[in-house]
């Protein structure tokens, strides 16, 4: 009788280690989908063509934004496919993290591109000097499918530039390839091949150059060192407008503002007295607006807006107003001639221009917000008098309320 009890015994203690271990291989394939599943996640994979960061601006105030170029470099079809971005925007300035969160579960064949737009949460009121915009640096990572965290991929890490555009305008130059290009296009690897090697760094040896003789010079009487530094101009701010090539002005064609600064972004023709286009130059939210009597196609005015964060000086405002004169190349515009409204809105600094055939003036920052923020140019080769016009006109030309906070006009009816 024990002898087969013990049989029984150990009969039920095999099956239930049998059952165990079936329910724990049950478990361990509903976790991690198996070898299988495993080895598509890794092959999964996005490449980063190109990226472009910026400061985006709502009614809230300014907020980081990042915009990517990615392509499926995967041998699998992700049509369908849940993919996960995440942007971790970082201060460094003081360490504060926001996140923001991107989805996309569309069309996305084999070598197909998408573009994916991240945008901070928290808004920020940028200073008008840049110098003081705040340092983001931000992390772009996805996930490809239901995947855990060690099948997160990292596509770039880089900065916030310190330029202000709408998204609309930051698609169409990631469309243009204007972003930074992150890497060259090549074969998408296999994800068991092993990684290439490491090219041996170069060690550069020193350049010498030959002594230079001395020269013999006067110094000081008073013993003060003598130090002159050559003027550095800035690459970037208005100076890119300034040293731009082509250039139109006063009494060009329409034609030469296209060649100048593109195809403008908006036009207004409705008047059939007038007929107005918004020209944007490469120039971090500079706007010259073009207005033209009659169907002449002839720049019979001309309103130009300059944020004042790109102005170091105001003798940069006075060069882009001489080159909206060029029409008469040899003249050069008198002025500025400083003088001060006391406008309803508040007090306004205006220096007026004069010229051969031209009239204008140089409306000075009034404000931190908004329009009231940016300089304004204003010339005009018509005998009527040139506020007056555009007051009129800004009541009915949405694109000349730029020019409102300016001249004290209510455009809301």
């Amino acid at each position: 009788m024990r002898p087969h009890k013990s049989f029984i015994a150990l009969s039920l203690t095999i099956l239930c280690s049998f059952f165990a271990s079936c329910v724990d291989n049950a478990q361990k394939a509903l976790c991690y989908g198996g070898p299988d599943d495993s080895q598509n996640q890794r092959s999964s994979r996005l490449q980063p063509q190109s990226v472009l960061t910026w400061w985006s601006h709502d009614a809230t105030g300014y907020h980081p934004a990042l915009g990517i170029l990615v392509e499926n470099s995967s041998p699998q079809d992700l049509s369908g496919t849940l993919i996960r971005f995440q942007g971790r925007f970082l201060d460094l300035r003081n360490g504060y993290t926001q996140v923001a969160r991107e989805e996309i579960d569309g069309e996305f064949h084999r070598n197909q591109q998408r573009f994916i737009i991240l945008r901070g949460p928290t808004p920020y009121e940028l200073p008008i000097d840049k110098d003081q915009w705040p340092r983001i640096e931000c992390k772009v990572m996805c996930r490809v499918g239901t995947v855990n965290d060690d099948a997160t991929q990292d596509l770039v890490v880089t900065r916030i530039d310190r330029i202000t555009m709408t998204d609309d305008e930051a698609m169409e130059k990631l469309r243009q390839d204007q972003g930074k290009r992150i890497v060259s296009r090549q074969p998408a690897l296999p994800p068991d091949a092993p990684p290439p090697p490491k090219k041996p760094k170069e060690t550069k040896q020193p350049k010498v150059e030959p002594e230079k003789p001395l020269l013999a010079t006067a110094g000081s009487l008073s013993g003060d060192k003598i130090n002159k530094v050559p003027p550095v101009t800035p690459r970037g701010g208005l100076n890119r407008l300034l040293l731009q090539g082509t250039f139109a002005g006063l009494g060009d064609d329409f034609f030469s503002f296209e060649q100048a600064f593109k195809r403008p972004r908006e036009t207004d023709a409705r008047d059939p007295g007038w007929t107005w286009a918004r020209f944007v130059p490469d120039a971090d939210g500079v706007e010259i607006i073009v207005g033209s009597k009659g169907r002449t196609g002839k720049a019979d005015i001309i309103v130009a807006t300059i944020p004042s964060f790109l102005v170091s000086q105001d003798s940069q405002v006075v060069t882009l107003a001489q080159l909206l004169y060029r029409k008469h190349k040899t003249d050069r515009l008198k002025g500025p001639q400083y003088s001060v409204r006391y406008l309803p809105s508040g007090r306004v600094q205006v220096g007026a221009l004069s010229g051969t055939g031209c009239r204008g003036a140089i409306f000075f920052p009034r404000g931190s917000v908004g329009n009231e923020s940016n300089y304004l140019i204003q010339l005009s080769r018509l005998p009527e008098d040139l506020d007056n016009l555009l007051s009129a006109q800004a009541k009915r030309v949405p694109m000349l309320s730029v020019y409102s906070p300016f001249a004290g006009i209510d455009t809301s009816n």
